[in-house]
């Protein structure tokens, strides 16, 4: 499968935790979905970071963003509740599939700078040790629980995705980013509304 094809192919492949949590497949988002809305939460996290003085590559946090789930294609979306199942090999084996499909995805881009530079953001994501791809991944986890908020308003009961918005907002903690503490407290107060 060459890198433009999984651009396309993502947007058919179901957030499978979601499912696992007895959300009807009619109501469950895409990866693409997904996706879009934590690169667009990443863009303004770190919008409202540089207003306040940090020093954030906007740019970076958006190509982090757009490539965080790519691999999806090839691996699709293994939840979490999947994972627990496998125990405490279960990250590691998630990462090996993800970098594993990665490296498959990107070797259909021509131009070896280009490849280089994909690969690079995906390890740098990955870490998680740079301001940007913290940011990143904070919108990640933000956007899962924004997505919790629009089941709740769809008539979901809190208690079937209460598992997801307690790992999800614990997982918030760190970094410790005023723009990501200042959504946390709106999601939690949306959360509390409904």
């Amino acid at each position: 499968m060459d890198f433009v094809s999984s651009l396309i192919k993502l947007k058919n492949v179901p957030r499978s935790g979601w499912i696992s949590h007895g959300v009807a497949f009619r109501d469950v988002e895409s990866v693409a979905d997904h996706s879009f809305a934590a690169s667009a939460l990443a863009m303004l996290l770190a919008d409202s970071e540089v207003q306040s003085g940090r020093r954030v590559n906007v740019e970076r946090v958006l190509r982090l963003a757009l490539l965080h789930d790519l691999a999806e294609t090839l691996t699709f979306d293994i939840s979490k509740l999947y994972l627990e199942y496998l125990g405490t090999k279960g990250e590691v084996m998630k990462r090996e599939l993800e970098e594993a499909a990665w490296r498959h995805m990107i070797k259909t881009i021509q131009n070896d700078s280009i490849r280089r530079n994909y690969a690079a953001l995906v390890s740098e994501y990955n870490a998680e040790e740079t301001v940007e791809s913290q940011i990143v991944h904070a919108a990640d986890r933000l956007e899962l629980l924004f997505q919790i908020i629009e089941f709740h308003r769809r008539g979901y009961p809190k208690a079937m995705l209460a598992d997801l918005w307690e790992s999800s907002n614990r997982q918030l903690t760190e970094p410790q980013l005023p723009s990501v503490r200042h959504m946390q407290k709106v999601a939690t107060r949306l959360y509390k509304a409904k």
